[in-house]
């Protein structure tokens, strides 16, 4: 997946150490984002966010940087209009709740479940979970699958 200038989120946090101070430079989100800005030919922002090289020194492992972001894409799911349709009339209910239950409010739930929503891996896994533990033989069928840069 190409990541572009225009792709990275307003005041997200560029870090400027580098491949000859950090080891992750190549696969990290900051430090790509530094990259492209150096590189681009564009107007240059007038001022921008920034990790301190500095603190990048200082780290006792730089492989284990707190504010590392991979630029590996995840697979979100979008929409589930059909993750009920193989679930036994018994146990619907308490599987909907258990699944309404597996985001952060109601409305999350309703939104994902028409697609205006992508549904994260960790919600993937709780929702999938919900069909294990309820000893369902299916698995959670979402509608479609979107691979997405997390900054």
């Amino acid at each position: 997946m190409v990541i572009l200038q225009k792709d990275i989120p307003q005041g997200y946090a560029h870090c400027f150490a580098g491949k000859d101070r950090c080891p992750k430079a190549d696969s990290c989100l900051r430090a790509i984002a530094a990259k492209l800005l150096e590189e681009s030919k564009d107007t240059q922002p007038q001022t921008i966010n920034m990790v301190n090289a500095a603190y990048v020194d200082q780290l006792a492992d730089q492989t284990s940087c707190p504010l590392y972001r991979s630029s590996e894409p995840l697979r979100y799911a979008k929409g589930m209009s059909h993750i009920f349709d193989e679930i036994p009339v018994k146990q619907a209910r308490t599987i909907r709740h258990k699944v309404i239950g597996c985001f952060s409010c109601e409305r999350y739930f309703y939104h994902s479940r028409n697609g205006n929503r992508l549904i994260s891996p960790e919600e993937q896994r709780k929702i999938a979970n919900v069909f294990r533990i309820a000893g369902l033989d299916t698995t959670p069928k979402f509608d479609d699958y979107e691979q997405v840069i997390v900054w």
